[in-house]
């Protein structure tokens, strides 16, 4: 339901995608940083309503270059954490294998418990826009194989490589478990997933 109204308004062609991204990072860390030389001074506070956002019942906000992960509900911040690891390999995800986290609007199609992981929230990555970019990357040669799957979100069984911030995955989003824990119960499935740096 909530993805035909996002089709509808344009994220298909990708007309409202830079309106999502530009809303988005202007709450981003940089924002939550008080400037150096003022670290006594309060930062501006980043839990500002995301306009766009206030007709999405839920919404998980993943940004790569603070290395946190927030829910909204209906716009209004909710909950932050951070200690997020993402791929191994820096930039976006291109074909299977890469290591790589994507960028895109995904949605929570799938969620389990996880023995490894604690939970486990599969993204339906790779939706139609993603491959409608790796068709035309294959095409051109840029890309050899599939655009690859099964990328979700979840906790860890490396939690100091995620207290250091060091990425280890092999494109998913990971969490320290008590905050994947929070954000199972948070989002249910369904939930719309903003990657985006």
């Amino acid at each position: 339901m909530w993805m035909k109204r996002w089709w509808r308004r344009g994220v298909r062609s990708g007309a409202f995608l830079p309106f999502v991204v530009a809303a988005c990072l202007a709450s981003g860390c940089a924002v939550r940083r008080a400037p150096t030389g003022l670290e006594n001074t309060p930062a501006p506070d980043d839990r500002a309503p995301l306009e766009w956002a206030k007709t999405e019942p839920n919404l998980v906000v993943v940004d790569r270059s603070c290395r946190t992960v927030s829910f909204y509900r209906f716009g209004q911040w909710v909950r932050t954490w951070d200690q997020v690891a993402l791929g191994q390999n820096p930039g976006v995800k291109e074909q299977e294998g890469d290591r790589r986290t994507p960028d895109g609007l995904y949605h929570i199609s799938f969620k389990r418990h996880h023995d490894r992981w604690s939970r486990f929230m599969l993204l339906d990555y790779p939706n139609a826009k993603d491959i409608d970019v790796h068709r035309k990357r294959l095409a051109k040669g840029e890309v050899s194989r599939g655009p690859g799957g099964e990328v979700g979100i979840h906790g860890t069984d490396k939690p100091k490589l995620n207290e250091t911030g060091y990425d280890w995955t092999w494109g998913c989003v990971s969490l320290m478990n008590k905050d994947v824990n929070e954000l199972y119960e948070l989002a249910p499935e369904g939930t719309l997933v903003l990657i985006d740096d």
